[in-house]
């Protein structure tokens, strides 16, 4: 392993060598949440840019990949919980004030975002309301995805990029569109099925 690294950093050095920097960034960043602000788990990596706030109320799962200019907002009373080998893109936003529980290897395309705050329009002064979210294992969400307060996606499921998801999913949909509507289901036995959602 230490060969392969060596190789990749010679490479990096002869085709650019400023990545160089990009590189000491995630090593830098990756020690903060890792050692100093003890929310990461072991052999995480956490690219350069990523912010996490109220670093107390969140947890990384071992083997995670942080890409960089992730945003993380647990909240005073929230939580962000990630399961482990979790990978998030770039540009990826969690606003856990409700609390968001994410399984194990759950992957979030770039741009997507996640929130557990909406307001109560019937109430005078418009008060914040929380809502937790949670996202089952091995679930895939596309680029630029917004997932809306008290949804709760189940295991193996696909959100095709772009898409909303304002209502709860069942373990094993394809959903699409805004509003987001499943348009398949996967059955781990036999593969996906056409038509499903319709």
């Amino acid at each position: 392993m230490a060969i392969n690294a060596l190789k990749y950093l010679l490479t990096v050095i002869r085709k650019d060598p400023f990545e160089l920097f990009d590189i000491a960034g995630g090593v830098l960043t990756t020690l903060k949440y890792r050692y100093v602000r003890r929310c990461a788990g072991r052999r995480v990596v956490i690219r350069a840019h990523t912010r996490i706030i109220n670093c107390a109320n969140v947890s990384i799962g071992d083997d995670s990949i942080f890409q960089d200019h992730v945003y993380i907002r647990a909240g005073a009373s929230g939580s962000v919980v990630f399961g482990r080998r979790c990978m998030v893109n770039s540009f990826c936003r969690f606003f856990g004030h409700g609390g968001i529980e994410i399984g194990a290897d759950s992957q979030f395309g770039p741009g997507a975002t996640v929130t557990t705050t909406h307001h109560d329009f019937s109430a005078p002064g418009l008060p914040e309301v929380f809502e937790k979210v949670t996202i089952g294992e091995r679930v895939w969400i596309g680029a630029n995805v917004t997932i809306l307060p008290g949804v709760t996606i189940g295991d193996r499921c696909v959100v095709g990029a772009g898409s909303v998801v304002t209502k709860s999913l069942p373990a094993g949909a394809v959903a699409v569109g805004s509003p987001a509507r499943v348009i398949r289901t996967i059955d781990e036995a036999a593969g996906p099925r056409i038509g499903d959602g319709d």
